[in-house]
């Protein structure tokens, strides 16, 4: 894999991963690197995700005159009968793309890096979740044979690094919910005392406590909402954002954002940490206070953190009113994708065929009649409007979309 401008490798040994540490740092400092390519995110998601669950390293690093210019970590993991192929993450909502080096040939190295994928990773099948259409790699996946995209998703992004005043951004919003910027705030004001505060990695036990905190704030709204995923659920995901909070204490990868109400958490939210954007990767609310919108404050305070630090507010992948509301509608279309790399992984694709439609086979035979349903009305829930019910709705099939091959545990 060599021609005169670069050369493309694969490397499995994990030793000679970690190794790249400096030179990957230095690539995600000039390329400005997003929270999901940093090392330190990759280091630890091999450590408490992948490693544990059997999966084999394929990190694809580019060198042109042997400086360091493009990675794509990625893994292979034995899902039922086939070996799937992913990006080397923590795999709860992540986005798919290669770091890379502003000022190389960067059409030529994604083309390489895809071909290094296809032939030599040893997949049955790429998966390649929240994938951004406009990029070269989304272009070259969509020219493969054998695909199956997922539905299109948007991920809203605030660019608040071209802001130059809060006051005048935050005024010209509107409102959400009802609300301006600053209101939430002074209503909860009332009820005691309201303080907030980001953590820092030298608080091990306090971020160890708050992320369990977190993840059963999360668990109880989910199973209001019926919107699950895998991740959510998962101890190794747990043990991924302690770990993350609570190392490199120079340049935090994620931090923790806390709100108290007299003294007893309220609101926290998760944020990782790219060189010039944040990312939203959790949040949680005491339910008890729901009517007073915690979660939607503790959003507006780290929108605000992110604005006082020169950085754009990347929400992820979901319709959520607070989304569109902070980034002014700004977003990008992203789409997931499976590309069957061998004949064995064409069979997969042929068995979730089969299956696809014997499920919509049962699926229609248990439906009663037209003349049952005729003439039927669907009251909403007890304190639910119709407008909430659908977008509940909209949420389920939205956590459910997707491709879903061999095991697939992305979540929304």
């Amino acid at each position: 894999m060599h021609n005169p401008k670069s050369h493309i490798e694969i490397i499995s040994d994990v030793e000679r991963f970690r190794a790249l540490r400096n030179e990957w740092e230095d690539l995600w400092s000039r390329a400005n690197g997003r929270y999901h390519e940093a090392f330190a995110v990759c280091w630890e998601s091999w450590l408490n995700i992948a490693e544990p669950r059997g999966s084999k390293l394929r990190c694809i690093v580019g060198r042109q005159n042997g400086r360091l210019v493009m990675v794509w970590p990625l893994v292979v993991t034995r899902r039922a009968l086939w070996r799937v192929l992913r990006m080397l993450g923590p795999e709860a909502a992540d986005y798919t793309s290669m770091l890379l080096d502003p000022e190389a040939d960067a059409q030529l190295l994604v083309d390489q890096a895809w071909r290094a994928a296809m032939k030599h990773c040893g997949a049955d099948v790429l998966r390649v979740p929240y994938l951004d259409e406009r990029s070269r790699l989304h272009r070259i996946i969509s020219s493969e044979r054998h695909i199956v995209f997922g539905e299109q998703r948007s991920a809203a992004i605030a660019r608040l690094r071209a802001e130059t005043d809060w006051g005048s951004f935050a005024g010209a919003l509107g409102t959400l919910s009802g609300k301006k910027p600053g209101a939430l705030e002074r209503r909860l004001a009332k009820q005691g005392k309201l303080e907030a505060r980001l953590l820092s990695p030298d608080e091990a036990e306090r971020n160890r406590e708050l992320v369990d905190w977190t993840l059963s704030r999360k668990r109880e709204w989910a199973s209001r909402v019926d919107k699950r995923g895998a991740w959510l659920y998962s101890a190794q995901y747990r043990d991924f954002l302690v770990s993350l909070l609570n190392t490199q204490a120079h340049e935090p990868a994620a931090r923790l954002y806390l709100i108290t109400l007299d003294d007893v958490p309220l609101a926290t939210t998760i944020i990782g940490i790219g060189k010039s954007s944040i990312k939203g990767l959790l949040t949680g609310f005491d339910q008890r206070y729901a009517k007073y919108s915690p979660g939607q404050l503790v959003v507006e305070y780290m929108v605000k953190w992110a604005f006082d630090h020169r950085l754009d507010f990347d929400f992820g992948v979901g319709s959520e009113s607070f989304k569109s509301y902070w980034s002014r509608n700004n977003a990008v279309t992203v789409a997931s994708a499976e590309v069957a790399a061998t004949a064995w992984g064409r069979v997969a694709f042929g068995v979730r065929k089969l299956i696809s439609r014997n499920s919509a086979l049962v699926s229609r035979l248990r439906q009663p009649s037209f003349a049952e349903n005729d003439g039927a009305t669907e009251a909403p829930d007890s304190g639910e409007c119709r407008g909430e019910k659908r977008q509940r709705t909209k949420e389920r099939r939205n956590a459910r979309s997707g491709p879903t091959l061999v095991g697939a545990d992305d979540a929304t």
